[in-house]
């Protein structure tokens, strides 16, 4: 997952946005728009996943004799 976040900023920063059309302009806000969710939802997953983890390791506490 690091090495497409880092190549999708690689290529959103690359772009030249004064050679771009309205519309490219438009599509490339919508880019960003996007990426910065994406980015949000795996904030989000990770911080699930330790969670389970924590939930996982109580219940195996709990359920042990």
């Amino acid at each position: 997952m690091a090495n497409t976040i880092a190549e999708t900023i690689e290529i959103l920063y690359g772009i030249n946005q004064e050679t771009l059309t309205t519309d490219q302009q438009i599509a490339l806000a919508q880019a960003y728009a996007a990426f910065a969710q994406a980015e949000r939802l795996e904030m989000i997953n990770q911080r699930l996943y330790s969670i389970h983890q924590i939930l996982n390791g109580l219940a195996v506490r709990v359920t042990q004799p």
